[in-house]
């Protein structure tokens, strides 16, 4: 493991490692170590984690899984997470993809033209009466090199759009991980409100089991983007978790 200060940054500190099980995993580690937030990146992942227990492709091959963490405080607890992840990936691929359409997918995945380019995981834990928020963001600066996997959304890379080191998307991504976490709710609601609204009156395959699927028209998203609103042949959904198969 490699230590480094982020001047600056509300995370403080970034922690490299060469290979990790999740990077996800070791923020937990360090948490019950008694620290209290900072940015966990590896080269590879063993098990990345993923949505709905998928898992995230995690080759040493230049690619960003990146994870971080702080403490809630519970008298002023931060919200908005998964928009505040959506909008620091959001953001960090848009720096460099200028000559395509970079979108955020419901409820925090980064399209660049309708093909996956970002996936990101949230979740909270309790250790020692305190609460945590740990995120965990995968960026593909270059193809996954598993062309066997059968993704649910066509993958794509930062790097089919422009030359770019990895290490200057990561820096890219830990400074607007620091804004998007540092940003009042009204601003990261702005960010995100526009950058979502191209999903309105999409016709959209959907699945809350992972065996039957669903199909209807998006209609709209709750005030704070948590639910999203889907009317289908046997009236209106409002569902605050699925899994998107297709969009057209």
């Amino acid at each position: 493991m490699k230590e480094d200060f982020l001047p600056g940054n509300r995370f403080a500190r970034i922690y490299r490692f060469k290979e990790v099980t999740s990077t996800m995993d070791v923020c937990e580690d360090l948490i019950k170590s008694g620290i209290c937030k900072g940015i966990v990146v590896a080269d590879s992942q063993t098990s990345g984690r993923g949505r709905n227990a998928k898992k995230w492709v995690s080759a040493a091959n230049g690619n960003i899984y990146l994870s971080f963490f702080d403490v809630i405080d519970e008298v002023s607890p931060i919200n908005l997470i998964p928009q505040r992840c959506a909008v620091a990936a959001y953001s960090a691929v848009s720096q460099f993809v200028k000559n395509a359409v970079v979108q955020i997918k419901w409820p925090n995945d980064i399209f660049v033209g309708m093909k996956k380019v970002s996936g990101i995981i949230a979740k909270t834990m309790l250790f020692e009466g305190k609460r945590f928020y740990i995120c965990g963001i995968g960026v593909n600066v270059f193809m996954p090199e598993d062309r066997e996997k059968n993704f649910v959304w066509e993958p794509t890379a930062v790097s089919e759009y422009c030359e770019v080191p990895s290490e200057e998307v990561l820096r890219a991504l830990t400074r607007w991980t620091d804004f998007a976490f540092s940003a009042g709710n009204a601003e990261i609601i702005d960010i995100y409100s526009k950058n979502i609204s191209w999903m309105i009156d999409r016709e959209i395959v959907f699945s809350q089991d992972l065996l039957h699927n669903e199909k209807g028209k998006i209609v709209g998203f709750s005030k704070n983007f948590s639910v999203i609103k889907i009317l289908t042949e046997n009236g209106l959904k409002e569902l605050s978790a699925l899994s998107v198969l297709s969009i057209a």
